[in-house]
């Protein structure tokens, strides 16, 4: 039986993308790994950023909707490319902070115990929040009465609840 999970994965070494990020430590983050995404959810890889990295992924312009972008993201300077993979959007996400240390990794992690814990259930109504308009974040928090900015609740949550 097939999943997402393992079909981007397969995508991704089919394109050498993680070995073409290997020196920048790329982790494959966000709503697929831990299977709370929709058909359109992105690829979602972040790594660290070294002084080398706009250079490879520039590397990356051949593929369609290729765009880089800096951007500030939770107060922290990021590099963003992104660019359609066959029929999968791709969005690398690179800051100057180890890759298992960045937000999106911890999130993704915090969010991996809290389904293994509250079970099919609670993933299930994850995702109707996210057919709904909602951030996988956001759902999170919903479903685990959070109070204030979702983002910074659950990484809370994550050091105290879980």
């Amino acid at each position: 039986m097939s999943n997402r999970f393992s079909d981007c994965l397969i995508l991704l070494e089919n394109h050498n993308i993680l070995s073409i990020l290997a020196e920048f430590s790329p982790e494959f983050v966000g709503s697929i790994p831990i299977r709370v995404d929709l058909p359109g959810s992105d690829i979602d890889i972040i790594c660290e950023s070294k002084p080398s990295l706009p250079e490879v992924l520039r590397s990356f312009s051949k593929y369609p909707d290729f765009h880089i972008s800096e951007k500030v993201l939770g107060g922290i300077s990021s590099l963003i490319c992104r660019f359609k993979l066959d029929t999968e959007k791709l969005e690398i996400v690179a800051q100057r902070v180890p890759s298992k240390r960045q937000v999106a990794y911890l999130h993704m992690i915090i969010e991996e115990r809290i389904l293994l814990q509250k079970g099919e259930n609670f993933r299930v109504s994850v995702l109707e929040l996210k057919k709904k308009g909602k951030t996988t974040e956001e759902a999170f928090a919903e479903l685990l009465n959070l109070e204030g900015n979702p983002y910074s609740a659950l990484l809370k949550y994550g050091r105290t609840g879980v």
